[in-house]
């Protein structure tokens, strides 16, 4: 037998009100749950492309004297951009002697004889010239002395720049000489990159992360800059 209850329309009114309540809260709940996640989800891609994009990078593409443009994005959003001296060259070591490229076209090797004031600073030699070096970091090769990151002060048309070698056990070296490094910040958004730089006038760029490489584009899909990461981290590997 089927027992129908019948209600009266105030209790059922009370009833409902009560549903109707739990349903809108946990209505709101459940949004706020998938606000939350997609919060949480945005922000971890945006520190995820930051920290990819984070570090030190040279351009591959220079002019003919070999001036190019250096770069440190840092992973609080801020960046540091100069225009400079970018050259890749092979050394060697004979008879105590550092042996770089000519400094001129045709011209002979540049021979530097190599004195050593313990194992973070090095002076170079050569006629009517000195240079110190200092190390950055910590040694990488302990079979090599001169692999590693070096920095040196030198004075270039009445000013003081920071010139800075890479030595790389496979006989290469990088030398980086900023001219003038202007700071400024970036953001991220997707692949979209907005650089804050003064004089910078178009901000906005594409770009792509592949192991230690970048490439920007503009918004149009123009010419594309490509860049190389540099790090004390690599010195080892490039070796292998």
């Amino acid at each position: 037998m089927i027992r129908t209850i019948h209600l009266d329309d105030s209790r059922s009114r009370r009833i409902m009100g009560k549903a109707n309540h739990t349903l809108r809260f946990a209505a709101s709940v459940v949004l706020l749950a998938c606000v939350s996640f997609n919060f949480g989800s945005y922000a971890f891609a945006q520190q995820s492309s930051s920290a990819g994009i984070a570090g030190r990078w040279f351009s591959l593409e220079r002019s003919k004297g070999g001036i190019g443009e250096v770069c440190e994005f840092r992973s609080d959003g801020t960046v540091d951009y100069s225009m400079g001296a970018v050259v890749d060259m092979p050394w060697r070591i004979e008879n105590n002697q550092l042996i770089l490229p000519p400094a001129t076209t045709d011209g002979p090797e540049q021979k530097f004889t190599l004195q050593w004031l313990g194992d973070n600073k090095l002076r170079l030699e050569t006629e009517g010239s000195v240079a110190e070096l200092a190390r950055v970091g910590d040694r990488s090769d302990p079979g090599n002395l001169i692999i590693g990151e070096w920095i040196e002060q030198r004075e270039m048309g009445g000013r003081s720049l920071k010139a800075r070698y890479l030595f790389y056990a496979r006989g290469e070296a990088l030398l980086l000489i900023p001219f003038a490094i202007q700071h400024g910040s970036y953001t991220i958004s997707g692949s979209a990159l907005h650089l804050k730089i003064p004089g910078l006038k178009k901000p906005e760029f594409r770009f792509k992360l592949a192991d230690n490489s970048l490439t920007l584009s503009d918004t149009e899909g123009g010419q594309e800059s490509h860049y190389a990461r540099y790090q004390a981290l690599l010195l080892c590997r490039c070796s292998a």
